[in-house]
């Protein structure tokens, strides 16, 4: 009972102060995106304070990361934990995300400043036009890393399902290397917002693919690697208990 309360209780908090964070915080964060990077990088700390003090969650992040030129991040999608670790270490991150989330306030408003593109999930016409603004726009960029997640919604850990070919298009089309990620951070937080006490939520930046060599990879190698290690992640935890 305790527990569901504890769960229920901290989710609340967790995204309260997004809003509260959000709404007083605007004011420094519309100045410029730096500005706006730092005030989303100072909720996920926040956040993982709460979850450090209250479920004993620790953060863990492996592998070697992008540095700030260009680059794309295909990653395993599990928990919206997966995504506030990825928007703290990545020096200036941008996501390709669901237009659902466009109509969210606050959200959606950090979401355009830091260079976020809206793709409609179960229309391909629009979703694929919205990817060729995305690579016309990102062309022209120098710095940055665009966050895909090529099975297009959070998954529990351990659930597989067909991976999108956007990450294929995105890789093609622009002149930069991709990074591929994987995650168990849905043991730790779930998408039906359990919390994991004592756990770790871990990332690993697996790979770096360079664009010389884009013709040797294709979606099944890039879906067997990431499945692979998120399954190694996944059973570490298990086994750790």
């Amino acid at each position: 009972m305790w527990g569901n309360f504890k769960n229920i209780g901290i989710g609340f908090v967790i995204y309260a102060l997004l809003g509260l964070m959000g709404v007083f915080l605007w004011p420094y964060a519309s100045i410029s995106k730096t500005n706006c990077l730092k005030v989303i990088k100072l909720y996920c700390d926040v956040v993982f304070w709460i979850l450090k003090k209250f479920f004993n969650i620790k953060i863990l992040v492996k592998g070697i990361l992008p540095d700030n030129s260009a680059s794309i991040v295909c990653s395993k999608h599990q928990s919206f934990l997966d995504v506030l670790i990825l928007l703290k270490v990545l020096q200036e991150p941008k996501f390709i995300m669901k237009s659902e989330l466009s109509w969210v306030p606050i959200l959606s408003t950090y979401a355009r400043k830091i260079g976020c593109v809206n793709v409609k999930r179960n229309d391909k016409t629009r979703s694929r036009h919205a990817l060729k603004e995305a690579i016309t726009k990102e062309a022209q960029s120098q710095s940055g890393q665009l966050v895909i997640y090529p099975e297009g919604t959070r998954t529990i850990p351990g659930q597989k399902v067909e991976y999108k070919k956007g990450v294929l298009l995105l890789f093609s089309s622009l002149n930069r290397p991709l990074y591929l990620v994987s995650t168990n951070a849905g043991l730790a937080w779930s998408k039906t917002g359990k919390f994991k006490e004592n756990s770790y939520a871990s990332i690993n930046f697996l790979e770096k693919i360079k664009f010389a060599k884009k013709e040797d990879y294709n979606l099944s190698y890039i879906k067997d690697k990431i499945e692979q290690d998120s399954q190694k992640l996944y059973n570490e935890e298990v086994a750790r208990g």
